[in-house]
């Protein structure tokens, strides 16, 4: 048997590209330490029963491309005059929404009224006719008397003779309290007064009237 003449050169080739194969995976080794001491194996991965459906979904794909070349249409159909008429129907959908005119012109000038507007304070009247103010004087005098009675009663060696004014608080506690009532019923105005505080209207009464003045009165 023969043997070719060039089996020794095409061994001396493997064996020279195997070490130099081997030289370069030295190389690379000694350089990525890690990465050579990683296992060697498939880094991908297949998905499970692959292999199994696989027939199936090659079958499919056929009969979705024999689909496309027996039905050439889309299967869609567009009306008649679509694109002649879409930009009037957009620009009729664009004039229902407008803004009147002038809108933001006026804008701030409103925003500034509503929040500038001064709210006129409602006056509730305390004083809606004399009697009331009648009242009250007579019942303060009261309330003096009634005060002066109960310290002269409490201090009997300080009482001193009674002057005019001290008379006219002992006449006013005599007064019955259905009189004071009857007068103030039957002298009844209507005639609306500006709204005063009580303190105001009782230094006013005290300032300028005296204690006989208003037993006059009454």
């Amino acid at each position: 048997m023969r043997t070719l003449p060039f089996k020794p050169f095409a061994l001396k080739c493997i064996n020279t590209y195997a070490m130099e194969n081997d030289l370069e995976n030295s190389e690379w080794m000694n350089e990525a330490p890690h990465l050579a001491g990683l296992d060697l194996k498939h880094p991908f991965s297949i998905p499970e029963g692959y292999f199994e459906g696989l027939p199936a979904d090659i079958h499919e794909a056929i009969f979705l491309d024999d689909l496309k070349t027996s039905t050439p249409e889309s299967g869609f159909s567009m009306p008649e005059g679509y694109f002649e008429s879409l930009s009037t129907k957009i620009q009729a959908d664009v004039v229902g929404y407008t803004v009147p005119p002038d809108y933001f012109q006026q804008l701030q000038a409103k925003i500034a009224a509503k929040t500038t507007e001064e709210k006129v304070a409602k006056t509730i009247r305390l004083w809606h006719s004399k009697s009331l103010k009648y009242a009250s004087a007579a019942c303060f005098v009261l309330v003096s008397a009634l005060s002066v009675y109960f310290y002269q009663n409490a201090n009997p060696a300080a009482v001193l003779p009674l002057s005019a004014e001290a008379t006219t608080e002992q006449m006013l506690f005599d007064i019955d309290e259905s009189t004071i009532i009857e007068h103030i019923q039957s002298n009844r105005l209507t005639q609306e007064q500006p709204s005063v505080a009580d303190a105001d209207l009782e230094n006013y009464i005290l300032s300028n009237y005296s204690q006989n003045e208003i037993a006059s009165n009454l």
